[in-house]
């Protein structure tokens, strides 16, 4: 029977196509590390008692702005990064360009 398998053009090419993909699927994929910038915080907006409640709002959206800017910029990357992995297992990441 296994004669019959591999002498048969077709039925060859599935088996190494399954083969290789139970292969890469076992060997699994390795990331590259969590850029550095991606993982820096935000901080909050300083406070005092001498700014207008007013203007201290408008310094923390400020700092949320940032911080979606980054997260937004952060998960294209990956996405990226994704796209390259499913084309090449052994992708290197690409570059990130910080904001």
């Amino acid at each position: 029977m296994t004669l019959t398998l591999t002498a048969c053009g077709t039925n060859k090419r599935i088996l190494e196509k399954a083969g290789s993909d139970i292969g890469k699927s076992q060997a699994g994929v390795h990331l590259a590390p969590w850029p550095q910038w991606c993982k820096e915080l935000i901080e909050h907006a300083q406070l005092n008692t001498v700014d207008d409640t007013r203007i201290l709002l408008r310094r923390e959206r400020r700092q949320v702005k940032k911080g979606n800017v980054k997260l937004i910029y952060c998960a294209e990357y990956y996405e990226k990064y994704a796209a390259l992995l499913s084309i090449n297992a052994n992708a290197a990441p690409p570059a990130l360009k910080s904001k």
